[in-house]
């Protein structure tokens, strides 16, 4: 967690210098005054502060919090013990923003400050309502959609920034909580009514505290930021951490690219996409992709769509369930109760797919999602990580969230999971550090300077490079997207697997006790696709019986129930569904039904099959497997360690082959078998 001032710059809690702030300034020269008088209305009492619930009550009360939301709200406390009287406080999905507003709360009504806590959203109001209700506080709220009048009496004021900006402004207020601010914030409401109302024209005499909590502050609009209204920002883990912590679950992103032209999108005054080319390029076409995939990737798993308009919402609920899948579509429009009932049937897992059109993204808290499809494009950083976030919460069998991006969303904004810069000030501002990027170099063929590849002229001597055509990359074919952390587990993976098979460097056996060890899960088997035969399909058979040969050869009982899990789970994680975990001994390759000793015949095979296979469009696979069954078929050496075949064993040990060599008599001609507790004759035994 760090601890900035208002250019961003990391600083000590000790040296926090303080800021004075003209409010009513959103980066213009307009100033906004609503307070004439120049005194707070806190120290203007028009009611009498009497709580319904006593202060006790709260001081009673007990919040358990994780070790870094104290940390969080220590360092919240710590900026306004110097000063600094309004702060940003940054906590992505899953790191408890709630929790931390209640613990403010509390201690807020445990000091006798009356609070405002403001939101947007009717759903995040019953939830906030709730919470202070487990904690001992019964807050009043204003909001139209109540079933009680609000009375203004009470400690703890709960208000919907949309009914609250018509009516007037509950007095003595001490504490300002924004929730999602980087919403409510630039609601008129906020930065020209309650700022100005409880914090003066200057807010460093302010009495009154402010904090702004949110998952994604991020502007769209470059010219947009938060330095206008706070004065430092307090960052919690990132989501990132919070998964490795263990408190969300892993992330597993997968895009397609090509299905949107991007040319035909406008840019709105918002800075994202307009709504009217978004449904321009979300055709009933785009929608058949979106189900096409999800079919294929995840269909077992509980999703939800986020869509561009109703229309397109529409379209895709039919198609789904035109498929067989309960799906339901759920857009502003639709009625509180019926939104309650759709939920609810979502929840129990009625509903497998829950479709919406601008109303999931905030306050929308439903665990057993365990996939998002991304049906949508947005220039919106906050957004993209608004919508991937309802998928990332804990729940009971979930250990990951799909993410299906139809839109090149992950390729333009990044990945959700990513740790973004959080900076107070307008992204166009000189204050705002850029984050770094990768630059690609090349040389100068005049100056031998390095420069920037992208330069068409060296900015050293002049030079003029040749004109470059542009070619545009190829659509990137439907596959996991990965974070720069899973990146290096996968190479990690991917790099043992092939050690283990063409170095002999590493024992495959312990391949998944020592991923799970080094990095706390389980392996996603494709992760492991094609790492060792590079996905070469062309000697599909052929590779297969090589691998199988390989992972038998690892078992020391390579026939038990155990053994054959294992080698279909490791023939599975190479080869995916092609695989075919069915172990061809020598004989069945050149189509015999058991082993013999008649050299004769095992050429005669071997020549008419080759000569067949030789003349056959795709017959290289076929080829290369009767090649392994010849160099099998004629080293009949039997020695310790070889795998054979007991021509004469008893019935009731037929189950047990084949039999691994343990020692060879050379004098007796007699041989020890794994299992067997008499020497049998190497006379019976032919190598398998």
């Amino acid at each position: 967690m760090q601890l900035e001032a208002i250019t961003d710059n990391v600083v000590e809690t000790g040296t926090i210098e303080r800021q004075s702030l003209q409010v009513g300034k959103p980066n213009s020269s307009k100033t906004v005054s609503v307070n004439r008088t120049e005194e707070p209305i806190h120290q203007r009492s028009r009611c009498a502060s009497t709580p319904i619930v006593p202060i006790s009550a709260a001081q009673s009360a007990s919040i358990k919090l994780r070790d870094y939301q104290k940390g969080a709200i220590a360092q919240v406390y710590a900026f306004f013990r110097q000063g600094i009287k309004a702060v940003l406080l940054y906590a992505p999905t899953g790191a408890g923003k709630t929790v931390l507003a209640a613990k403010m709360i509390v201690d807020a009504v445990k000091k006798g400050r009356r609070v405002l806590f403001l939101v947007h959203r009717a759903k995040l109001v019953k939830q906030t309502v709730k919470t202070l209700r487990s904690q001992g506080i019964e807050p009043s709220v204003i909001w139209a959609g109540w079933q009680e009048l609000p009375d203004y009496s009470k400690l703890v004021q709960v208000a919907m920034v949309q009914t609250l900006q018509n009516r007037e402004l509950p007095p003595d207020i001490g504490l300002v909580i924004a929730d999602e601010v980087h919403t409510t914030a630039f609601y008129k409401l906020y930065c020209e009514k309650v700022v100005p109302t409880y914090g003066g024209n200057i807010l460093a005499l302010s009495k009154c505290f402010f904090v702004g909590l949110s998952a994604s502050p991020w502007r769209t609009k470059a010219t947009e930021g938060y330095c206008h209204l706070f004065q430092a920002i307090v960052r919690a883990p990132y989501p990132q951490e919070l998964i490795l912590m263990g408190y969300l679950v892993r992330s597993r992103q997968f895009g397609y690219d090509g299905l949107i032209d991007f040319k035909k999108l406008d840019t709105g005054g918002n800075g994202d996409f307009t709504q009217k080319s978004m449904e321009s390029v979300c055709t009933p076409v785009y929608n058949r992709e979106v189900v096409k995939r999800y079919q294929e990737v995840c269909p077992e798993r509980k999703a939800i769509v986020f869509c561009a308009g109703v229309n397109q919402a529409l379209d895709i609920t039919a198609k789904f369930r035109t498929c067989g899948i309960t799906a339901e579509c759920i857009i502003e429009a639709t009625p509180e109760k019926e939104r309650d009932a759709i939920f609810e049937r979502f929840h129990h897992g009625i509903t497998h797919i829950l479709i919406s059109v601008n109303v999931l993204c905030e306050g929308f808290d439903e665990p057993t999602v365990e996939a998002v499809l991304l049906a949508r494009p947005t220039k919106s950083r906050a957004l993209l990580v608004q919508m991937c976030g309802r998928g990332l919460r804990l729940s009971q069998g979930k250990s990951d969230c799909y993410f299906l991006d139809f839109a090149e969303n992950f390729k333009r904004l990044g990945l959700h999971t990513k740790r973004f810069s959080t900076p107070l000030c307008p992204r166009g501002s000189k204050e705002t550090h850029k984050e770094e990027e990768e630059i690609e170099l090349k040389t100068c063929p005049n100056c031998r300077e390095l420069i920037p590849a992208m330069l068409g002229v060296c900015p050293n001597c002049g030079y003029i490079f040749p004109k470059k055509i542009k070619i545009a990359p190829p659509p990137r074919p439907f596959g996991e997207i990965l974070s720069p952390e899973q990146e290096k587990q996968v190479k990690y993976l991917r790099k043992y697997l092939y050690n283990a098979y063409w170095k002999e460097k590493k024992g495959i056996l312990d391949l998944d006790a020592t991923f799970s060890k080094r990095f706390g899960y389980e392996i996603p088997s494709s992760w492991c696709m094609d790492a060792i035969f590079q996905g070469d399909t062309k000697l599909m058979l052929y590779h297969q019986q090589l691998y199988l040969r390989f992972l038998r050869s690892e078992c020391s009982h390579k026939d038990d129930h155990f053994s054959k899990e294992w080698i279909s789970l490791m023939m599975y994680r190479e080869f995916g569904d092609k695989s075919n975990p069915v172990y061809q001994p020598w004989w069945s390759i050149l189509g015999l039904n058991k082993p013999t000793k008649d050299i004769d015949e095992i050429k005669s095979l071997y020549r008419n099959k080759c000569e067949h296979y030789a003349n056959t469009t795709y017959g290289r696979d076929m080829l290369e497997l009767l090649s392994l069954a010849i160099c099998e078929a004629l080293d009949m050496t039997i020695k310790p360690g070889s795998v054979v075949t007991w021509i004469d064993c008893p019935g009731y040990l037929e189950w047990m082959q084949p039999f691994r060599v343990v020692r060879v008599d050379p004098l007796t001609e007699q041989v020890e078998l794994d299992g067997i507790y008499h020497p049998v004759p190497s006379s019976q035994l032919l190598t398998a």
